[in-house]
């Protein structure tokens, strides 16, 4: 039985301060784990602090392969083993990420976990239920990655922005597409990018028609949105695509024509027994949407 570790250190510089007229997005959590990949979500955490003055926690997650240990008895002593070199693997890592955060300023908060995957999920709904926004790579083909993408969306029930490798350079969003659907998900998703459709110089509210949906169901929810966000000050395009076998699909190719920076949508999926399932339009972007994507269930 894995135990789970806890490390928090905080420096003592006075914290950013936001810039004025802007809606604040004043912390977030930021997950690294040592790699090349930590380099685009710290670039695109560094370019939040600098525009709304947010405070950055890193959330180092190392995973200890306990699945590999047998059970029964005489095995305590190979299992320490494996949670030691787990250990010792971690701290190594855990050198790298801090030089990072230190390579980006003073004020910046480590928050280290060590255990199993699901441990590592828990963890990371815990702490995303205490910040604005949870920043996280492209999981590819990272199991523990996609499941604490999916614990921070059904669980915490927080926003998240997830940033492919391919977004090494991060930029203050002027364009952006939003995948519109009348659902819960996707009105939380609009809100929880408000700090970023204020400041940008196009949105687009683009609709992919579904098979069932009557024209009238398809257009009057999206007008009313639109008009939402003009009392916001954030004056919308709205496009109606016809319907695509795949609705990612349509989104990441409106994204493309229009040169968006930023793609906002609904996080889809349900929870069975505990274990998160993700829709297929959100399966589809998180493994393919190649700029920035922030998602809320």
């Amino acid at each position: 039985m894995s135990t789970l570790l806890n490390q928090q250190t905080q420096s003592e510089a006075t914290p950013r301060t936001a810039l004025p007229g802007t809606h604040r997005i004043a912390d977030l959590a930021v997950h690294l784990d040592g790699s090349g990949y930590d380099a685009p979500r710290l670039a695109h955490a560094q370019m939040l602090a600098t525009i709304f003055g947010t405070h950055i926690e890193g959330f180092f997650a190392n995973p200890i392969p306990t699945s590999f240990i047998p059970v029964g008895a005489g095995y305590e002593r190979l299992a320490s083993e494996i949670w030691e070199e787990g250990r010792a693997a971690g701290d190594e890592a855990e050198k790298a990420i801090r030089a990072r955060l230190d390579s980006i300023g003073d004020g910046c908060i480590l928050r280290r976990v060590d255990g199993m995957p699901h441990e590592l999920a828990f963890a990371a709904a815990r702490l995303a239920r205490t910040v604005d926004l949870v920043l996280l790579g492209r999981p590819e083909d990272d199991r523990s990655l996609a499941d604490m993408i999916a614990a921070v969306l059904f669980d915490a029930g927080s926003p998240a922005l997830i940033v492919p490798p391919e977004a090494a350079e991060a930029r203050d969003p002027q364009t952006i597409v939003v995948g519109w659907r009348d659902s819960t998900e996707c009105s939380r998703a609009i809100a929880a990018a408000l700090p970023f459709l204020k400041r940008a110089r196009e949105v687009f509210l683009v609709t992919v028609a579904e098979a069932t949906a009557s024209e009238e169901r398809h257009s009057e929810p999206v007008a009313d949105m639109a008009r939402h966000l003009a009392r916001h000050g954030v004056t919308v395009e709205v496009r109606h695509l016809p319907k695509w076998n795949r609705p990612a699909d349509a989104l990441l190719n409106e994204a493309k024509i229009v040169g968006a920076e930023l793609l906002v949508s609904g996080g889809y999926g349900r929870s069975r027994l505990r274990e998160m399932i993700l829709g297929g339009v959100t399966r589809d972007l998180l493994k393919s949407c190649p700029i920035p994507l922030l998602m809320c269930h």
